[in-house]
């Protein structure tokens, strides 16, 4: 717990189990009510209520302030906020300037086994002897740290629908933070002058200061979604009997679809993941065969996207232990509108399904759950949960689980999100985490509540605030942050000709590079 002065409000008890544990949360928590607390902050043991340390805090409201790194902090003040441990491993001299590695890792230069416990404490008690004050360390890097330490939801993530436009255009003194967006439509996304992820396939192959992949990798960073339009779509791979006439004058193109697409795998993630699917480009389509034909390096089509009947939101590979990052797709041949009539409960004004692609925020429908309801959001945090591909012409089942929501864990609750896990396609069936030979009650009980959390998850998808709804045109391509937004499909008629995709898949690690790489955290 912690113990303040009589003279000052009392913060909430906080309960420490075995151990002391400094909740930076609290921090921010203060500095919004503005305290100015001049008296010292006493620290005891829950368990054994003794004084374990006393910090004195002068002009509290500032050191909160700077904690946030709003308008540019001090290094010393910043600095003061991490522990000193962690500065002094991260002094620059521990690192090799050339291969980045730790170099004060002590170890045998023969045979390469690790030191003795003598060995260790000495270098210990070396490192403590070390002046951390003099290190000269980048006030963002400062910054970037205490927030991944603090690990609030705030400092990582901002809402579409509540933002200033300063905010999402990110004013200097701000790091860059994720939109969580709702109520998107075609409209906005095409928009030249609203549209935040809207991008022209030309401007990016005439980019030759890079400057549109710098925007391209942070409007991605932002929202987890970016539309590319004019991109090329001629391929040597499609029979020219399914080519819809708009297609064939395409063919004329000196681009090919497979040089774009593997051009904007490497702005995203330097090369194509390769999958079941193939190491390359891919292509699903009613007319699935066509592009795994006898010279193509093959890949599997057992997949329900090579059919024309809907897709619920989802993402793809859960079935893999780290999913691909990105998601490319190029539309190269739209589809037709359905020949199905509507009956007579069908709502008239409904869209006519002909291959509209949906996507959807994961991460926004997650932080909407949590609002909603937190003991959902906690269960789908907490359960591991297993998925599947079997394909048995190409010799492959895979199978991989991981929790429907992935998020840090801070203390007895949940950070930030940092990933979404979704195919109730290829979700296999649930187990307890317990046995249930001596407790069927809690068996049954974890059934339903894992019921009731998947139906309110279902819940905020189906909302059409949350999705966005797109018939894309020849030429447009979206990049997909697979491991954030959902994608799906509407039903489409495949009798004429067949609606064809063409894309790649770039790995989590690739993109996360790409991202760090350019500031990104």
């Amino acid at each position: 717990c912690i113990i303040l002065d009589k003279q000052q409000r009392t913060t909430n008890t906080m309960l420490l189990r075995g151990k002391l544990k400094w909740e930076a949360s609290m921090l921010k928590k203060l500095c919004l009510r503005r305290h100015y607390l001049q008296q010292s902050f006493v620290f005891a043991s829950a368990r054994e209520g003794s004084i374990i340390g006393t910090t004195i805090v002068n002009n509290f409201h500032n050191r909160l302030e700077q904690a946030r790194f709003h308008n540019g902090s001090s290094q010393q003040s910043s600095s003061a906020l991490l522990p000193k441990q962690y500065l002094d491993a991260y002094d620059p001299k521990r690192f090799d300037p050339v291969t980045h590695q730790r170099n004060d890792v002590l170890f045998n230069p023969i045979d390469g086994t690790p030191p003795s416990a003598d060995s260790h404490s000495a270098a210990f008690e070396q490192k403590n002897t070390r002046d951390t004050s003099a290190y000269n360390y980048d006030e963002s890097w400062l910054g970037t740290h205490l927030d991944r330490w603090r690990a609030d939801p705030s400092d990582f993530d901002l809402d579409w629908s509540t933002s200033t436009n300063e905010e999402l255009q990110d004013s200097i003194t701000t790091a860059t933070k994720r939109v969580l967006w709702s109520n998107w439509t075609a409209d906005l996304v095409r928009d030249k002058e609203k549209s935040p992820i809207l991008f022209g396939y030309d401007d990016i192959i005439h980019d030759e200061d890079k400057h549109v992949e710098k925007r391209l990798l942070k409007a991605f960073y932002k929202y987890g979604l970016v539309l590319i339009t004019g991109t090329p779509t001629a391929t040597d791979s499609l029979p020219e009997e399914v080519m819809t006439e708009t297609t064939k004058n395409a063919t004329n193109s000196q681009e090919r679809a497979e040089d774009a697409i593997l051009h904007l795998a490497s702005m995203v993630g330097y090369h194509p993941l390769q999958t079941l699917y193939g190491s390359g480009v891919w292509s699903t389509s009613s007319y699935s065969s066509f592009y795994n034909s006898d010279d193509s390096d093959g890949g599997s089509t057992a997949d329900s996207a090579y059919g024309s009947t809907s897709l619920p939101l989802h993402t793809d590979m859960t079935y893999m232990s780290n999913p691909p990052g990105v998601q490319i797709f190029l539309m190269v041949q739209p589809a037709t509108a359905t020949t199905s009539t509507l009956s007579s409960d069908q709502d008239s004004t409904a869209i006519t399904p002909k291959g509209q692609s949906v996507y959807l925020d994961g991460f926004a429908a997650a932080e909407q759950l949590r609002k909603e309801n937190p003991d959902a959001f906690h269960l789908l945090a907490s359960t591991q949960r297993r998925y599947r591909c079997v394909d048995d012409a190409e010799g492959w089942h895979l199978e991989a689980c991981g929790p429907l929501i992935n998020a840090i864990q801070k203390g007895d609750g949940w950070g930030p999100i940092t990933s979404i896990r979704h195919n109730d396609l290829d979700r296999l069936p649930d187990l307890p985490p317990f046995s249930c030979e001596t407790d069927y009650s809690n068996c049954k009980a974890f059934y339903e509540e894992l019921r009731s959390a998947h139906e309110a998850w279902d819940n905020i998808l189906r909302r059409e605030e949350m999705r966005l709804v797109i018939d894309l045109k020849c030429g447009d391509c979206v990049i997909v942050a697979n491991q954030r937004c959902m994608h799906g499909r509407y039903a489409f008629d495949a009798s004429s000709f067949p609606r064809v995709v063409m894309g790649c898949y770039v790995g989590m690690d690739e993109l996360g590079s790409k991202w760090r790489r350019s500031g990104f955290p």
